[in-house]
């Protein structure tokens, strides 16, 4: 758990790479969903683009559909960016075959808004850059594949501040919820070092 542009994601990763788990991203899904073209893609897309939440009826289907692909295979499973809300919650646990911990990150809001401003995304061969923390070599032009980088709708600064007040909104009631089951961690610090922290923790 965690704001948007807080490292989810990108620690998640690092975790599900070097010790063999599966990195489930709600964003991800609802991106893949989106390109689709689907009507339910749609109807996601305006959302996001917005900077709000999808439904939890919807956000809940999706992430049961996935997680019914892992449930044989005995691995561990890193929802990133789910659950959001006390319904999400409740679905959750109503999985008789999933049990869980709940990790949150930390980070100041100056912090996020410059790491989710500063980010670019290639229409074309789909890389990312950002302009401080992964610039590419060829400003901004994709290094990769030659093709002009751009800045994803929701990356906004007035899309990420209205994401931020939704986060808080919507989140806050599980943070509470959670407050006896939780870890907390700062991401200020290192992706690869809070990755091996976060890891470290939940394995003494």
């Amino acid at each position: 758990m965690g704001p948007p542009g807080v490292g989810k994601g990108t620690v998640a990763s690092i975790i599900a790479k070097e010790y063999g788990l599966v990195h489930l991203s709600t964003g991800n899904i609802f991106r893949a969903e989106i390109a689709s073209a689907s009507e339910l893609g749609k109807k996601i897309s305006s959302i996001v683009e917005s900077g709000g939440y999808v439904p939890d009826d919807i956000t809940n289907e999706i992430v049961a559909k996935a997680l019914e692909n892992y449930n044989n295979s005995g691995k561990i499973v890193i929802l990133d960016g789910y659950p959001r809300t006390l319904m999400q919650v409740e679905f959750l646990d109503s999985l008789p075959y999933f049990k869980y911990e709940v990790i949150e990150l930390r980070a100041n809001e100056d912090l996020i808004l410059k790491r989710l401003s500063g980010r670019r995304f290639c229409p074309n061969c789909k890389a990312g850059f950002h302009i401080d923390f992964m610039p590419s070599s060829k400003g901004n032009i994709c290094d990769k594949c030659g093709t002009e980088l751009i800045t994803r709708k929701d990356d906004s600064p007035e899309s990420i501040k209205n994401r931020l007040k939704v986060y808080k909104e919507q989140t806050g009631p599980l943070l509470e919820h959670y407050k006896n089951k939780i870890h907390v961690f700062d991401a200020d610090s290192d992706p690869k070092v809070l990755a091996d922290l976060i890891v470290s923790s939940l394995t003494k």
